[in-house]
C-alpha cells in the first residue's frame, strides 16, 4: 500500500482497507480471519507468526497456527503488510506506517528470538552514521526510488547478552 494513503487512513482504518482488498480479490472473511485482522490492525511493531499466534490463542482457543500462518501469507501477497526473513528461517512482518518516519531498526536476538525495536543507543549509533542525508545520496546514486527502509541487525539482546558473560 502506497504510504502516504496509509498515513491518511491510520490504523482503523487499516482494517477496512485491508477487509475491502480481500473481498476485492474473491477471498472470504471468516471469523478467524476478522479477528486475525482486528489484531494485526493495530500492531505497530514487526510480528513473528509465532508471537501473534500466542497472542490470539488467549482469546479465541480455536484459532490455528495454520489459519494464522495463510493470512499472513494472503496478506503479504496482496502486499497489504510485508514479510521479512531474517536469518535462521525467522519472518517478521511489518505493518505499513509502523514508524513516524518510515525508517527503523531492529536487532532479534539470536539467543531467545526476542525482537528489539526503539533501542536508543542503537537508534543514535546508526542515524549518525546516516548524517547529512547521507541514506538520501545511497539511494539517489544507485538510481533507487526507496519509500522507506528497515534494518535489521541479529546478535544478543541485553538480557541474554548479560546472562552470556
Amino acid at each position: 500500500m502506497i504510504p502516504e494513503i496509509e498515513n491518511i487512513i491510520g490504523k482503523e482504518g487499516r482494517k477496512k482497507t485491508w477487509v475491502k482488498n480481500l473481498k476485492k480479490n474473491g477471498y472470504k472473511l471468516t471469523e478467524q480471519r476478522k479477528e486475525i485482522l482486528d489484531f494485526l490492525s493495530k500492531e505497530i511493531y514487526p510480528r513473528n507468526a509465532d508471537d501473534i499466534y500466542r497472542e490470539l490463542k488467549k482469546k479465541n482457543h480455536r484459532i490455528g497456527m495454520a489459519t494464522v500462518y495463510r493470512t499472513l501469507d494472503l496478506l503479504s501477497s496482496l502486499k497489504l503488510i510485508h514479510k521479512v526473513n531474517i536469518g535462521s528461517n525467522k519472518a517478521f512482518y511489518l505493518f505499513p506506517g509502523d514508524t513516524e518516519d518510515n525508517t527503523a531498526i531492529y536487532l532479534v536476538c539470536d539467543k531467545c528470538g526476542k525482537l528489539v525495536s526503539n533501542n536508543k543507543c542503537l537508534n543514535n549509533s546508526i542515524k549518525i552514521r546516516l548524517v547529512d542525508n547521507a541514506a538520501k545520496n545511497i539511494f539517489k546514486n544507485c538510481r533507487l526510488r526507496i519509500n522507506h527502509f528497515q534494518i535489521f541487525f541479529s546478535g544478543l539482546c541485553e538480557i541474554c547478552s548479560n546472562k552470556h558473560k
